[in-house]
């Protein structure tokens, strides 16, 4: 932002219907409060304005419609309660035409200094994800906002599986600036490894050699929750709320996303964002594909069934660390762990790494890349990895008795997370693991939502491959708190 806009001044006097306002603008804030009782203030960073304009006089169209010289209107993201956003506007009369188009123009000049706000977007619509709600998600929340804030967006309704991977593959993306989706984690599945084969594809680089580091795609990635747990976007957001993953986008602001390349001896099978699991979560994925009908309802089933059943797998997992423990720290808004890794990314090779064996007979293996938090679990599986530090966290949870099982899901549905105490549960922050099924009964990965039947897999990180529109969950009043009386 250029010095001249960075020591703008205004200061006027409008009304909002009856009410008078003195209105203040000075070092990208805006200020407004009641000239007569009660005072109330209210604060507005320019940052949060999603736009500026004059009050049109009727709806028809742009081209056509008038606007009334006396009025203009700020439109703006407020945030009502933690992690929660909500769109707002303001709406201010003058009699002087001049203060009026003086305050506009300033502010527009500011807003257009926000080189990071998409002003292209291309938008994928899965209709069957979830609660097949995606379209009229899109048409009640996204839309009228996109409208306000004056983001071109391109819609493609895709009609069948891995359909958004191939357009992003093949076709020309020259025109758009980013892409997003309305759709659960297979959606956005779809779409960052779209875009890294596509970015691969430009580059000439085989993303079939697991050694291989993958270059990070140009254009950022939005995500509007569609699914049936969005798991993704809650730890991005601390919410699965439809309008703040909006404003998110719209607002600009972004960060970085480790992505894990999964690979068996030849080949990519895919990239993951949130989470890869052996046995109990591989079996759950597995068994619901059958049962879509059921829509979500179907993981309660499956589940409940392969928890009675209580089937453990052995296997063989070698995992590469710097041999540090997890840090109980968790990932929020301006994390400095995430932050240094921007500045640091051609380092993360620096430390020692050992590979170190473990053997057994597994319940469950989870490779967590985020918290993997949703409202059935606020905390998720890993309420301490960091969505951009470079390393995965891997939960591996050994063949116990049912009555341990429904300790385990017990702790992770509560907000509280301890399972410290159960000897069970190993879990090891990893750069990259192997996992060999040594059972001639196997199971399968589930993969962001996706099953994967391929048993021997070979899992790396990629440091913030992935640039997504989001300013991070922001910190609890008491974050740090937790109740010895919760444990189970």
């Amino acid at each position: 932002m250029s010095d001249d806009l960075q020591n703008s001044v205004l200061l006027s006097t409008f009304y909002s219907r009856r009410k008078r306002y003195r209105l203040y603008f000075h070092r990208n804030q805006i200020v407004w409060d009641n000239e007569k009782p009660p005072y109330a203030q209210h604060t507005l960073p320019i940052e949060n304005v999603i736009a500026v304009g004059y009050k049109y006089l009727d709806s028809g169209p742009a081209e056509d419609r008038c606007y009334d010289p006396h009025y203009f209107t700020i439109h703006y993201a407020e945030k009502k309660e933690i992690n929660l956003w909500c769109y707002n506007s303001l709406t201010l009369r003058h009699s002087d035409t001049y203060q009026v188009s003086s305050w506009v123009k300033t502010l527009q000049n500011h807003l257009q200094s926000f080189c990071k706000r998409p002003k292209k977007l291309l938008l994928f619509v899965n209709p069957y994800g979830g609660k097949r709600k995606a379209m009229k998600v899109f048409e009640k929340y996204g839309k009228p906002l996109f409208n306000i804030a004056g983001v071109d967006v391109s819609v493609i309704v895709s009609q069948r599986q891995n359909q958004i991977r191939d357009i992003l593959i093949h076709h020309n993306l020259d025109m758009f600036d980013s892409v997003a989706c309305v759709g659960g984690d297979g959606t956005v599945s779809e779409l960052f490894n779209g875009l890294v084969i596509r970015e691969c594809k430009l580059q000439g680089i085989n993303p079939d050699e697991s050694k291989q580091s993958l270059p990070k795609p140009t254009l950022p990635i939005g995500i509007i929750p569609g699914g049936s747990t969005d798991t993704i976007v809650y730890s991005l957001h601390g919410t699965t709320d439809i309008t703040t993953a909006v404003l998110h986008i719209i607002l600009g602001d972004s960060l970085g996303l480790d992505l894990v390349s999964v690979h068996d001896e030849d080949r990519l099978l895919r990239l993951f964002a949130s989470a890869l699991s052996y046995g109990y979560l591989g079996d759950v994925a597995y068994n619901s594909e059958s049962l879509r009908w059921m829509g979500p309802s179907r993981y309660d089933y499956c589940g409940f069934k392969k928890i009675m059943a209580n089937r453990g797998y052995k296997g063989e997992i070698a995992i590469l660390s710097d041999g540090l423990q997890v840090d109980q720290l968790k990932c929020y808004e301006k994390c400095e762990k995430c932050i240094s890794k921007q500045f640091d990314n051609h380092n993360l090779n620096k430390s020692e790494n050992e590979w170190k064996t473990v053997q057994g007979k597994f319940f469950m293996v989870s490779a967590a890349n985020i918290s993997c938090a949703c409202k059935r679990s606020p905390s998720g599986i890993a309420p301490y990895c960091h969505i951009g530090d470079g390393y995965l966290h891997l939960i591996v949870i050994h063949h116990t008795s049912l009555f341990n099982n429904l300790r385990i899901l017990s702790r992770y549905a509560k907000s509280t997370y301890t399972i410290d105490d159960l000897p069970f549960i190993e879990v090891y922050r990893a750069k990259e693991i192997c996992f060999r099924a040594i059972d001639t009964t196997k199971s399968r990965w589930n993969c962001d939502g996706e099953v994967q039947h391929q048993s021997d897999i070979r899992a790396r990180v990629h440091c913030q491959l992935l640039t997504v529109f989001s300013r991070g969950s922001s910190i609890p009043d008491e974050s740090n708190k937790s109740c010895n009386f919760c444990k189970f």
